[in-house]
């Protein structure tokens, strides 16, 4: 796993090293070794021409020092420079060759050309030809541009005669060692950091502290999280300390200067692109860091709220935090990188308001066609955060109702009592009566005969209901003393009693079972019936039809109805 990281980590230094030098070689231009690779211009360098070409402008160094900037057509530039860096190389060699040469720079107009003219020891050299692009670039006349140009150039070569003072190199060699003290310092102290970090993460994992599973999941969560934002950050921490302490080293020297230029436009996008996803990659770690304790305090809430706190109750409590951190996750992640794409786009000097506002258009256009989908994700995400639902609740939606065997943010899944799956989509959830949250209630109606003792037959319910309760099988599924609430009607069977037994979720038709058939055998043994439905029927005799002679049709007047009770 180690190796394939590594691997990974290779390819993509290897591709942003590709990309620098397809897009940054114009900071290269002023060394003569790459003049041949001459660039693309930097956009934010142009400067108008005469109509016919693009004028640019790079540095020319010096020992690995900036001297000024020197413009020309971008076909010309790289002949420029070489010819100009040529002419400086004349100086170094001179000083290698002698401790003090004498060395002037002057300013001679020839054909209404503005030439600087370099003397080595009595050799006049013409180094440059200060030209309108030079002065434009700057805001000055050619004139006032030629005396800068020779004031920066003469400043250039008195620095590098200190440079070449042993003294100097010995200070610089010092300040090298104190840098390279005090990046191993750096180094070790991050790498001391880490240890103790890893460590203390370890002895906390042994030894978790917060009372639930599910809490514990989440703080292990964050620690994990927290753990690796520490251990990334002491590893950048420590190349950073590293690089940036090779890098002001090789400045330090005159040999080793053109080096750290090198560098700095090899490597500039690399680090720059490194630098914006690891930031982005630790902004996301902390983000799971905070989502994973902002749902610890969420847990530690709702797990208060709760009057029992069961298996079952847990799981839905472990299956609201989850759903939830599993979209902040990604909510924060895509948000997170797009941000940082944006401004790695921005670091590339690519315009990226094209690039916004075709996303804009692009989102909208899939906002139009995924209607359905956005409304089922987002009424999802409500019915878990909401805690409408969850797996292993008895639900009712509209005309259906069963167990929920899968829940996800787009679909609900229910097993109804013939077995059947019906998949019904979160945004049809429109009102749903759940069975099954938090505790559950046995309703009873007990059929009692009219001809018995009312307040006999209540004791016997509550003697059958305060028994089961006691059972050592049941006294865990009852969550509370049973509650009689008297003769609640009078039905075509009988009195109707209510009774009221608070289950656990899931468990009242259980209760409810076994409580009928202990209340039968004990009405049966008291001598009260379970009356069955009771009806009662009148007959009424046919009626007498008179002949024809002119008697007439009708009841007799001693014909009465007749009652039959059918039971």
């Amino acid at each position: 796993m180690k190796l394939r990281r590594s691997l990974r980590l290779l390819c993509s230094f290897g591709l942003a090293a590709v990309l620098t030098f397809t897009l940054h070689l114009p900071a290269l231009a002023g060394f003569r070794i790459f003049n041949v690779l001459l660039p693309e211009a930097n956009l934010s360098e142009l400067v108008p021409n005469d109509g016919t070409e693009i004028v640019i402008d790079r540095c020319v160094y010096l020992d690995g020092r900036c001297l000024f900037k020197a413009a020309a057509p971008r076909s010309e530039l790289a002949t420029r420079l070489n010819y100009i860096q040529t002419q400086l190389g004349r100086i170094k060699r001179a000083y290698r060759a002698e401790d003090e040469p004498q060395i002037t720079v002057s300013s001679v107009v020839e054909d209404n050309l503005s030439n600087i003219v370099i003397d080595i020891d009595g050799e006049k050299t013409r180094l440059m030809t200060v030209t309108r692009w030079d002065a434009e670039l700057h805001g000055e006349d050619v004139e006032n541009r030629t005396e800068q140009i020779i004031d920066q150039v003469e400043a250039g070569i008195e620095r590098l005669r200190v440079e070449q003072d042993p003294f100097f190199l010995k200070r610089q060699g010092a300040i090298a060692g104190g840098i390279m003290a005090l990046v191993f310092f750096i180094v070790a102290s991050a790498r001391s950091w880490q240890r103790r970090c890893e460590k203390q993460d370890k002895s906390e994992e042994q030894f978790p502290n917060p009372p639930t599973f599910l809490t514990s999941q989440l703080t292990l969560r964050r620690r994990e999280n927290m753990r690796e934002v520490k251990i990334r950050l002491s590893q950048l921490i420590q190349s950073t300390a590293i690089a940036t302490g090779i890098f002001f080293i090789l400045g330090l020297f005159p040999l080793t200067r053109i080096a750290q230029i090198w560098l700095l436009g090899i490597f500039r996008y690399p680090v720059q692109t490194g630098a914006i996803f690891l930031i982005a990659y630790l902004a996301i770690r902390l983000s799971y860091a905070s989502i994973a304790k902002f749902n610890e305090l969420i847990t530690a809430g709702a797990l208060d709220a709760l009057v029992f706190i069961t298996q079952e109750s847990d799981r839905r409590v472990q299956l609201r935090v989850d759903t939830f951190s599993q979209v902040m996750r990604s909510v924060v992640t895509l948000v997170i990188m797009a941000i940082a794409l944006v401004v790695f786009l921005w670091s590339l000097n690519i315009d990226i308001a094209p690039i916004l506002a075709g996303a804009g258009i692009i989102g909208l256009a899939i906002s139009f066609a995924a209607q359905n989908l956005l409304k089922d994700i987002i009424n999802g995400f409500c019915i878990i955060l909401e805690d409408q639902y969850a797996v292993g609740d008895v639900i009712g939606v509209g005309d259906v109702s069963g167990f929920v065997e899968n829940m996800n943010l787009r679909i609900t899944q229910i097993r109804d009592q013939q077995g059947r799956l019906i998949t019904i989509p979160n945004s049809e959830v429109r009102i749903v009566a759940n069975f099954s949250n938090e505790w559950a209630r046995a309703d009873l109606n007990i059929p009692i005969p009219y001809q018995t003792d009312v307040d006999l037959a209540i004791r016997i319910i509550g003697d059958v209901a305060r028994e089961m309760q006691t059972d050592e099988v049941w006294q865990m599924q009852i969550l509370e003393d049973p509650l009689i609430l008297g003769v609640d009607n009078f039905h075509e069977r009988g009195m109707i009693i209510k009774l009221w037994i608070k289950t656990l979720p899931l468990k009242q038709w259980d209760v409810s079972r076994e409580y009928r058939r202990r209340l039968k055998n004990t009405l049966e043994a008291a001598g009260i019936q379970i009356p069955s439905t009771q009806s009662e029927v009148w007959l009424h005799p046919t009626p007498t039809t008179h002949n024809s002679h002119g008697s007439g049709t009708g009841r007799e007047h001693g014909d009465r109805p007749q009652q039959l009770s059918i039971f």
